[in-house]
């Protein structure tokens, strides 16, 4: 009898089932919806959008026998995914459009097209997904009807700037900054520093500034003081402005803002030299008078023009075009001389740079000599050689031989 017990239970234990040894079970989960647009019309048709999503990184069951063990990988597996607008939501379509396994960490979206009801308001269709061997989830899914929902009230800082409308290199700027809370809320611990990399622009004090607090629609002016040299090249310079602040639950906002500044090169002419060919003019004589101009300004002058006011016939204009800065040029022009004396005249410049026309006005002296000028020049030397050498044989030789 006890034999016939034992073999009983030895076949017994050799027809046991299986049995489930560890289960690391998936989780399906919700990690996204939208609705598109966000705000429909009664009556209109939009999308809603969902994620799904396989949570495990690896989902694996062992199974245990007398004789073995056995881990075989299980995905969950979706049966049915729908989504139910009740008596307010026409779902047209996107019901049972999935069912099969997802792989872990593997996610899945679906769309629905739906049709709002006529009437305004706030609707959640129910969105279920069916598991096989595990729950259901059930998802409400927000649908605004044409409700207007207030957003949360926070600052807004506006910069905007005021002031000198040029700059010119090597000058000193002054910037009025108007800082405004365009927003519903205060704006608390604000700092705005300015942020230049540009030797040629830098600030002039420390280059940041601090407002305790802006309520809502207040407003407060800075003047921002910076400093140039006459390397800065001209055009629009934007100079950032690093800006932060604390909203009224605490969180810090940084933004980043410009302040334009129209850089202008000006250009300065004057005289280089002076010069004439013949270099000695005499009365009848037909000769070039040269002027070389020079810029020393920090823009280009340009369409630049020179006149002469002498009373000689020739050419008295002479067009040159554009100086750079530290460069010169000539003008050219070519006379007859008339009677012999200094003539006083006006040397006159127009030109043009990034402020506008300019004109510029040199008085000079044009000295003539008349042809009998040459004898009586010579005469001269001749005279001081005769009363040289008259010095020399009376003050040297003669006084040689008197010693002698």
């Amino acid at each position: 009898m006890l034999k016939e017990i034992a073999a009983l239970l030895c076949i017994a234990l050799l027809c046991i089932v299986p049995a489930l040894a560890g289960l690391n079970e998936p989780t399906v989960i919700i990690t996204d919806t939208e609705v598109t647009p966000a705000v429909l019309m009664p009556g209109e048709t939009g999308v809603i959008t969902v994620t799904l999503e396989n949570t495990a990184k690896a989902s694996v069951t062992t199974t245990s026998t007398t004789q073995t063990t056995t881990s075989t990988e299980v995905n969950p597996t979706i049966n049915s995914v729908y989504l139910d607008g009740g008596r307010d939501i026409d779902v047209l379509g996107g019901n049972s459009q999935y069912s099969g396994d997802l792989g872990p960490e593997q996610s899945i979206r679906l769309s629905f097209y739906i049709r709002a009801p006529e009437t305004d308001g706030i609707y959640f269709p129910l969105l279920r997904v069916r598991v096989q061997g595990a729950e259901s989830l059930l998802y409400p899914i927000p649908v605004n009807v044409n409700v207007p929902v207030s957003v949360v009230r926070q600052p807004m800082l506006l910069i905007s700037q005021s002031g000198e409308d040029h700059v010119r290199p090597g000058d000193e700027v002054e910037v009025h900054l108007g800082v405004t809370n365009g927003g519903q809320s205060s704006a608390d611990d604000i700092f705005i520093r300015i942020v230049e990399t540009d030797p040629s622009l830098a600030p002039k004090t420390s280059g940041s500034y601090h407002v305790e607090s802006l309520e809502g629609g207040e407003s407060t002016d800075l003047i921002l003081n910076m400093i140039t040299d006459t390397d800065l090249e001209p055009g629009i310079r934007d100079v950032a402005l690093d800006v932060s602040y604390y909203t009224v639950d605490g969180v810090l906002v940084s933004q980043t803002d410009t302040v334009s500044l129209d850089v202008r090169g000006r250009a300065a002419l004057g005289i280089a030299s002076i010069k004439t060919d013949p270099v000695r003019v005499m009365q009848g004589d037909q000769y070039d008078l040269i002027i070389r101009l020079e810029n020393t300004g920090t823009g280009d002058a340009t369409s630049t023009k020179a006149s002469i006011d002498l009373p000689f016939a020739g050419n008295r204009e002479s067009f040159i075009g554009k100086i750079k800065p530290d460069n010169d040029a000539p003008a050219v022009f070519t006379l007859d001389a008339e009677d012999a004396r200094d003539y006083d005249y006006t040397l006159t410049v127009t030109y043009e740079d990034d402020w506008g026309e300019h004109i510029e006005e040199f008085p000079l002296t044009m000295p003539v000599r008349s042809n009998g000028d040459g004898g009586a020049v010579a005469f001269g030397i001749l005279l001081i050689a005769l009363v040289a050498g008259g010095g020399w044989y009376y003050f040297v030789y003669r006084k040689k031989e008197e010693q002698d």
